[in-house]
């Protein structure tokens, strides 16, 4: 091997990983989600957090404006819609509302 030609880059125990993770993915328990399911969870309780907050931010801005009251009211709805996405996204994952 000359200093130029590329490493080798196989790694020679990639297939028995291989084999030992699908071994466990068929042997996995009844019931167990898949992963397309856990990125639906992950998105359901991702969303009332961003329009929570993206909405007060935005009323923030109209009323600041409309009032001339500086960067205040859209900090104080930006917090306000941040506490209340997290509280619902909770909710959801706790399963008291549906």
């Amino acid at each position: 091997m000359t200093s130029r030609d590329p490493p080798e880059i196989r790694r020679p125990d990639l297939g028995d990983r291989f084999q030992r993770d699908l071994k466990r993915f068929r042997e996995r328990e009844p019931g167990h989600r898949s992963f397309w399911q856990s990125m639906s969870v992950l998105g359901a309780v991702g969303w009332p957090i961003v329009l929570l907050t993206a909405g007060g931010a935005l009323l923030g801005h109209w009323l600041d404006i409309r009032w001339d009251t500086g960067v205040r009211l859209t900090l104080i709805l930006v917090t306000l819609g941040a506490a209340l996405g997290s509280t619902a996204a909770w909710q959801m994952i706790r399963g008291t509302r549906t």
